[in-house]
C-alpha cells in the first residue's frame, strides 16, 4: 500500500501553488501546525509579512536576527535564503493599541527605527510601508522622527487625525496644531526616509478610512488657530492671517521631494501657503518624479493653487485638488482679486489622467473657453435661465441643440486655426532656409522654393495627423481609464447659471474621458461620456472618495448621435 502523502511532503510548486489562495495570515496559521510544513513555507510565509502592532514588530526583528537553519533533506532552504524572497513588509504602529499594552507609553521613535534598520539589513531587496495610526503631530512618535532614520521605507502614512470609521455621531476633536515648518523636516529632507516614494498624511482620520468612505468633510475654524473637524454643518474661517516666516519656521533641505512620486494631503492644519510654495515652489528641489498629488481641504488660499498650477512638476499625471466648503465663491476667498480656477483647472486638466475638483462653487468656464462663451453670446443663445444656487427650474427653456452646435463649431475653428498656423510656420522655415541655396533634386539639377515649401506643407500635415493619433492612441490606451470629477458645495458661480448647462458640457468632452458632476447643493450627480447617453448617480456614491466606474454599464449604454464630439470625429475640410 502507498504512503498517505501529507502537505509537508508536497513538491514545492504544489505548495505554491496552494498559497496562491491564502491569505498571508492564512499561511502563517497554517504554517505554525508543523515543522515540516513552516520549512516548506518558510520563503512564503516571510516574502510579504504584515505586522500591526510595535509588540509583533519586535519579534519579527527577534525572528530575523536569531532564525537558525531548520532543514530536512529535501527542502534546504537556509535563512538568508528565506529573507532574499522578503519583498515587502507592511508595518503598522498603531499609538493607542500599543500604548495600551506598554502602562500608557507610546513606543519610542528611537526603537521603531531600529528595528528598521535590523531587518532592512538582513533584506536586501525590502521595500516597507509604515503607517502611524492614532498618533497626535506634535507628541512622539511623530514629533521625533526628525532624529531618527527609517530606510527602505518606500510608502509613509500618517494617521493623525481624530475620527473613527465606525462612529456614527460627528464629534468635535480638538487639537492645537498650528501651521509648522517641525513637522515637515523629517519628511522632505531626504535623511529621515531616504527611500521613501509615497507620502500620504490624513488629519482627518484616526486609522484607515473605510471602505466607501465620503470625501464630505468639514473644517471648522475658531479663533485661536484650534481646530475640530465634523462631517456636517457650516464651515467657516476666522483669524487665520499668514505670518511672516521666522528662522524656525523654515523648512530647510527639501531633497527628498524628488524622489516622492506620490503625496496625499488631508486637512493638514501644519501646512499653510507660505510652507507649500517652500514645499512645491522651491527651484532647487522640484519634485521631478512627481506623478500624484491630492490636495484634500488644505489650509491655501486661491492665488497659491493658481500658482501650484502654474507651476506645477513636469510629470504630473495625476491631481486631486479639494477646496473647502467656505461657503462663498472664488470672489471672497482671498480677496476681490482672488483668481477665478475654473479656466485654469480647464487648461491644466488636458495632460492629466487623472482629476479631481471640488470648491464651494463652480461654473461652465470648467468646459468652455472665453472664444466659446462669446458664440452664445453673439449667437443670442440664452444660457442665464436658473436661478440663485444653480436651480434647474429653467433647464427645459435651455436650448441644448444650439449650445452643442455652437461649442463644437468653434472647436472646428480654432483647431482649423491651429493648423493652418503650423503648417503656414513650417512652409516659412522651408522657404527662409532655401533662400540663397539650391536644394538637390531627386530627378538632377535643383529644387525651387515653392517645391521646398509644399514638401513643408505635407510634412506638417503628417506631423499634426500623428499628434491627433497620439493623443487619442494616449487616452485609449492607457493603463487606467481617464476620469474627471467636478463637485460643487455650494452651487455654480453665477447664480443664473443652470446645472443642466454643466452636464450637458460634461457629455461634450473628448472621446474616452470619463466625467462626473456633482452637485452637493441640490443633490444631484451624474455621470457622462462623449456618445453615450448619461448616467444618473446618487449624491452619495459621487462623493466616495474612491470612485469606482461602471465599466458593465457604460459599455452597454446606447451610443447618442447628438452627444458625439465632433471636434474629435470630424477632419477639418
Amino acid at each position: 500500500m502507498a504512503e498517505a502523502t501529507s502537505l509537508g511532503n508536497l513538491p514545492t510548486e504544489i505548495a505554491y501553488h496552494i498559497c496562491t489562495y491564502l491569505q498571508q495570515q492564512e499561511v502563517s496559521r497554517l504554517s505554525a501546525t508543523s515543522k515540516d510544513i513552516y520549512q516548506l513555507f518558510r520563503p512564503i510565509l516571510y516574502r510579504h509579512p504584515n505586522v500591526s502592532s510595535f509588540a509583533s514588530l519586535t519579534l519579527l526583528s527577534r525572528t530575523f536576527t536569531r532564525a537558525t537553519y531548520m532543514g530536512k533533506p529535501d527542502h534546504t532552504w537556509s535563512t538568508q535564503e528565506c529573507l532574499d524572497q522578503t519583498k515587502t513588509l507592511d508595518l503598522t504602529i498603531d499609538q493607542l493599541k500599543d500604548s495600551a499594552r506598554n502602562n500608557g507609553q507610546p513606543p519610542a521613535t528611537i526603537l521603531v527605527s531600529r528595528f528598521i534598520q535590523s531587518i532592512a539589513r538582513r533584506c536586501p531587496d525590502l521595500a516597507i510601508t509604515l503607517r502611524f495610526a492614532h498618533c497626535q503631530c506634535d507628541h512622539t512618535p511623530i514629533s521625533c522622527l526628525d532624529n531618527e532614520t527609517f530606510p527602505r521605507v518606500t510608502k509613509l502614512v500618517l494617521f493623525v487625525g481624530r475620527h473613527e470609521p465606525g462612529e456614527r455621531l460627528p464629534g468635535s476633536p480638538r487639537t492645537t496644531c498650528i501651521p509648522s515648518a517641525k513637522f515637515w523636516r523629517p519628511l522632505v529632507n531626504g535623511t529621515s526616509f531616504p527611500n521613501c516614494l509615497d507620502l500620504e498624511i490624513r488629519h482627518y482620520w484616526a486609522t484607515s478610512p473605510p471602505t466607501h468612505a465620503s470625501l464630505d468633510l468639514k473644517k471648522q475654524y475658531i479663533g485661536d488657530l484650534s481646530h475640530r473637524y465634523s462631517v456636517v454643518g457650516s464651515s467657516r474661517q476666522h483669524g487665520l492671517v499668514d505670518i511672516p516666516l521666522r528662522a524656525d519656521q523654515i523648512v530647510g533641505p527639501t531633497k527628498g521631494l524628488k524622489r516622492l512620486e506620490r503625496i496625499m494631503l488631508e486637512c493638514p492644519p501644519e501646512l499653510d501657503s507660505p510652507l507649500l510654495m517652500q514645499l512645491l515652489g522651491n527651484p532647487d528641489s522640484v519634485a521631478v518624479n512627481l506623478a500624484k498629488l491630492e490636495l484634500r481641504f488644505c489650509n491655501l488660499d486661491y492665488e497659491t493653487i493658481s500658482k501650484l498650477l502654474y507651476h506645477a512638476p513636469p510629470n504630473l499625471k495625476h491631481l486631486v485638488l479639494l477646496c473647502s466648503d467656505d461657503g462663498h465663491d472664488f470672489g471672497w476667498h482671498g480677496g476681490p482679486e482672488s483668481p477665478h480656477l475654473c479656466p485654469l483647472i480647464r487648461d491644466f486638466s488636458k495632460k492629466l489622467v487623472h482629476m479631481e475638483f471640488a470648491a464651494s462653487t463652480v461654473c461652465r468656464e470648467l468646459f468652455f473657453n472665453d472664444l466659446e462663451i462669446r458664440s452664445l453670446r453673439q449667437n443670442g443663445i440664452t444660457t442665464d435661465l436658473g436661478m440663485y444656487g444653480a436651480a434647474t427650474e429653467g433647464h427645459e427653456n435651455l436650448d441644448t441643440h444650439a449650445i452643442r452646435e455652437t461649442v463644437q463649431a468653434c472647436r472646428r475653428q480654432k483647431r482649423s486655426k491651429y493648423r493652418a498656423g503650423r503648417i503656414k510656420e513650417a512652409i516659412t522655415m522651408a522657404r527662409a532656409q532655401n533662400t540663397g541655396s539650391k536644394a538637390p533634386s531627386l530627378f538632377g539639377g535643383v529644387a525651387s522654393a515653392n517645391v521646398s515649401a509644399s514638401r513643408a506643407q505635407r510634412e506638417a500635415e503628417v506631423l499634426l495627423d500623428e499628434e491627433e493619433e497620439q493623443r487619442t492612441r494616449s487616452i485609449e490606451g492607457s493603463k487606467s481609464p481617464w476620469f474627471r470629477r467636478i463637485i460643487t458645495w455650494n452651487g455654480l458661480c453665477n447664480p443664473n447659471d443652470t446645472w443642466e448647462e454643466i452636464q450637458l458640457a460634461a457629455g461634450m468632452e473628448e472621446v474616452g474621458v470619463e466625467w462626473v458632476v456633482a452637485n452637493k447643493d441640490l443633490g444631484v450627480a451624474s455621470q457622462h461620456s462623449s456618445g453615450k447617453l448619461p448616467i444618473s448617480l446618487e449624491i452619495g456614491r459621487a462623493l466616495e472618495e474612491k470612485f469606482d466606474l461602471e465599466h458593465a454599464q457604460l459599455s452597454g449604454t446606447e451610443p447618442s448621435c447628438d452627444d458625439s464630439d465632433d471636434s474629435v470625429l470630424e477632419s477639418d475640410p
